[in-house]
C-alpha cells in the first residue's frame, strides 16, 4: 500500500511540475511576443518619429548651437556622411532583431543561429557607436568653446537615454529603443 502511496504522489508531483514549465515557457513567450509588438508600435508611431526627426535635424542644431552659416554649411557635409550609413545600420539592426525573434520563437530554436544573429548585432551596435562619436567629434571640431558645451549636453541627453541616431528620415534617434526590446 505504502508502495501505491508513493508513486500516487510522485505522479501529481510530476504532474504539478510539467504545468509549472509550461505556464513558465507560455508566460516567457507571450512576454517576448507582447515586447516585440510594443516596439514596433512606437517605432511605427508616425508622430515620435517626427517628433524624433525633428529634435535633431539641421535646424535643431542650428537652432540649439546658434551655428553661423559657414558652421551650418559645414555642417551639413557631416551630417549628410553621417545620415545614410547610420540609417542603414538601424535598419540592419532592426532585421537582426526581427529574425532573431523568429528563431527564439521557433519550435527548436538554433542556438548557433542565435549567437550569431547577437554577435552580428553587437557588431553592427558597435560600428553605430563609432559613427555617433566621429559624428560629435566632427561637430565639435566646427564649434568654439560655448558651443562646445552646448553640444556636450545635447549628446548627454542622447547617451543617457542609449538613442541612437540614425533613424530612417530626415535625422532622429533611431532604432526602437524606446520599448527596450532586445538591450544590445
Amino acid at each position: 500500500m505504502k508502495t501505491e502511496n508513493n508513486y500516487s504522489l510522485m505522479v501529481w508531483i510530476i504532474v504539478v511540475l510539467a504545468v509549472l514549465n509550461i505556464s513558465t515557457f507560455t508566460t516567457i513567450i507571450y512576454h517576448q511576443y507582447r515586447s516585440g509588438q510594443s516596439a514596433a508600435i512606437s517605432a511605427s508611431d508616425p508622430k515620435q518619429s517626427e517628433a524624433d526627426s525633428k529634435k535633431f535635424s539641421g535646424r535643431y542644431f542650428r537652432d540649439k548651437l546658434n551655428l553661423s552659416s559657414d558652421q551650418m554649411d559645414k555642417f551639413r557635409v557631416i551630417n549628410l556622411a553621417f545620415r545614410p550609413k547610420t540609417r542603414d545600420i538601424t535598419i540592419a539592426l532592426e532585421s537582426k532583431r526581427k529574425q532573431m525573434f523568429i528563431e527564439m520563437s521557433a519550435q527548436n530554436s538554433d542556438t548557433s543561429r542565435l549567437n550569431l544573429l547577437s554577435d552580428s548585432i553587437g557588431l553592427l551596435h558597435s560600428n553605430l557607436k563609432k559613427l555617433t562619436y566621429r559624428y560629435y567629434i566632427d561637430i565639435k571640431e566646427i564649434c568654439d568653446q560655448e558651443q562646445q558645451i552646448k553640444l556636450e549636453q545635447i549628446f548627454q541627453e542622447i547617451f543617457s537615454s542609449d538613442s541612437l541616431m540614425g533613424h530612417p528620415g530626415i535625422g532622429g534617434p533611431g532604432g526602437r529603443q524606446h520599448g527596450k526590446q532586445f538591450k544590445n
